[in-house]
Formats: structure tokens, C-alpha cells, sequence
């Protein structure tokens, strides 16, 4: 009878493996979206369930992913995560200037760019690019003049559209697109209709708590930009007072978002833990309705991962 010899088997084994690796590599390009950004996809029931309550007859299409970032090497805190549409496409709305931050911070630490540097617009040029007047700016001169840092402040506090518009044209949109591009951010496009998907928010965020948006220092200047936020009535109205949350919201007609880290008061003898939460919404039927829906599940999901162990 025919015997395969050692050096055989060894081939044969080896082949086998490399398939498997083959098809595992091809699944997760597939259903993950990206060859540069593994996502593994574990969706724990019991935040499986809390979303799906809230959701339960709400009218509207929904984006969710919640992940857990950070406790005890080894710990199944980190297999605590659940994804929603996670690679569909939605209306960025304000979610694009996550990348704007990213790409001006980057300009400055380049030296190509300083923060003093003034920059300017008109309103009417900036009236046309929004396509309406921006919020608190009906009664401003025509001229508007910041520095950089005070856009990128304006863009952290209260999400200024004219001041965005202002970066993004100072340093280019191709620098924005570039900048989600070099994320591996496959689903967000910043011409045009501007889009992204949960998924890529979720990776931003989860990036930034590692500090890898371009470097540490870019990162941090991002985290204190982004804590600057006054429109807290999503994540952080769901969280204890108190409990520090790194967020980014976005609205447009019939569209509300939020997206961020929130930070877990740390127990003794305990790392630091924290989660990454993504709520994406669209074609919604009652707006108000779609805000305390996002409520509901940034007080659920805290609960859940405050009560481990």
C-alpha cells in the first residue's frame, strides 16, 4: 500500500494551513470591510439584547458598535463588543470633522501649519458652501477672521460649521480625505456626499484611545479638542455626571449621531477601562425621538460595562 513519506505529509499539512489562512484572510476582507483594520466581530448577547430593546418599533434606520477597550490582560473584557450595520453607509453630518482635526493637527505638528496662522472667509462664501447661514453667525460681519486655534477650538466646542469649512479649505479637502483614507477608513468619502459608516467611526475612536491618529501627540490634541464639546445630549446624558466622555455628534435633517469613548471610574488595584460606543441614525421619522433613543442606550451600555467585574 502507497505510504505517504514524512516530507509529503509535511507539504500536505502545510497546503492545508495556508488555505485555511486563505480563506480566513478573504472572510475577513469580505465581512470586515478592510485588509488593514481587523475588526473581530463578537457580538455578546447581552448588549445584543439591550440595543435591540431600545430599538424595538423606533422608526428610522440605526448604526451601532460597542466595544470594550480596555481592563486586566486576558480578560474577557475584551471580547465584550456588538456591531450593528457596522459597514453600511451613512450621512457623516459633523462626523468628517473627526478627520479634519486629525489632518490640520497634523499640519502642525508638520510645522506646515501654526496655530497663530489667521485665517479667512467671507460669509457669503461660506453661506454657499454650507448651503444655509451657520448657527450664530446671522449677525456676524461679513469678514471672518479666526487663528487656527481658535477654529479648531470653535470646531471641538460647538461643532462650527463655518470654521470647519475654514480648516478643510486652509489645508485642502484632499487632506481630509487623505487623512481618512490613511485610516483605513474604506466607507467614509468627504467629496461630494459625504459619508461614513460605523465601523470607521468605531476604528477612529479606537485609534485614538491607542493614541495612533498620526502620533501620541496629534492624538491628545484630538482627545482635549474633542472634550472641549458643549452638545452633550447623547453619550454623556446617559453616563453619571462626572464620568469623562470623548465624544463627536452629528446631525442633519432626519440624521443624529454620536460617537465616542467614555472612560470607566477605575476600582482599586484595577487598569483604567473604557469602551468605545458608535450610534448612527438615519431616515428618522421623529429626531427628538432618535436623541432619547441614543440616551437610552449610552445609560444601558454604561450600566453593562460598569457592573463587570
Amino acid at each position: 500500500m502507497y505510504q505517504i513519506r514524512p516530507s509529503t505529509k509535511l507539504g500536505v499539512w502545510s497546503l492545508f494551513l495556508l488555505t485555511l489562512i486563505f480563506i480566513i484572510a478573504s472572510f475577513s476582507n469580505r465581512v470586515f470591510g478592510t485588509s488593514n483594520t481587523f475588526i473581530f466581530e463578537f457580538n455578546s448577547k447581552n448588549l445584543k439584547n439591550l440595543v435591540e430593546k431600545n430599538l424595538d418599533g423606533k422608526k428610522g434606520e440605526y448604526a451601532v458598535i460597542i466595544e470594550g477597550l480596555s481592563w486586566e490582560k486576558g480578560s474577557s473584557y475584551d471580547l465584550q463588543k456588538y456591531s450593528l450595520r457596522p459597514f453600511e453607509t451613512f450621512p457623516a453630518a459633523s462626523l468628517y470633522k473627526l478627520y479634519l482635526l486629525a489632518a490640520v493637527f497634523k499640519k502642525i505638528e508638520e510645522g506646515s501649519l501654526k496655530p497663530d496662522d489667521g485665517i479667512t472667509a467671507t460669509k457669503q462664501h461660506l453661506t454657499d458652501k454650507l448651503g444655509a447661514v451657520d448657527f450664530g453667525y446671522e449677525d456676524r460681519e461679513e469678514k471672518i477672521v479666526y487663528t487656527v486655534e481658535e477654529a479648531l477650538q470653535r470646531v471641538g466646542r460647538i461643532s462650527d460649521n463655518f470654521a470647519s469649512i475654514m480648516l478643510a479649505e486652509e489645508i485642502g479637502w484632499n487632506q481630509v480625505q487623505k487623512q481618512a483614507d490613511s485610516l483605513g477608513s474604506l466607507n467614509t468619502n468627504i467629496s461630494g456626499s459625504i459619508q461614513t459608516s460605523a465601523s470607521d467611526t468605531a476604528n477612529f475612536f479606537r485609534k485614538l484611545y491607542k493614541g495612533e491618529i498620526v502620533s501620541p501627540s496629534v492624538s491628545q490634541k484630538i482627545l482635549e479638542c474633542l472634550s472641549l464639546s458643549k452638545i452633550n445630549d447623547r453619550i454623556p446624558a446617559g453616563v453619571p455626571e462626572g464620568v469623562k466622555t470623548v465624544h463627536k455628534t452629528g446631525e442633519l435633517s432626519r440624521v443624529r449621531h454620536d460617537a465616542g469613548i467614555v472612560y470607566l471610574p477605575s476600582g482599586e488595584g484595577k487598569e483604567d477601562r473604557a469602551y468605545v460606543i458608535v450610534m448612527l441614525s438615519k431616515n428618522l421619522q421623529y429626531e427628538d425621538e432618535a436623541v432619547e433613543t441614543l440616551v437610552n442606550i449610552s445609560k444601558d451600555v454604561y450600566e453593562y460595562f460598569s457592573s463587570k467585574k
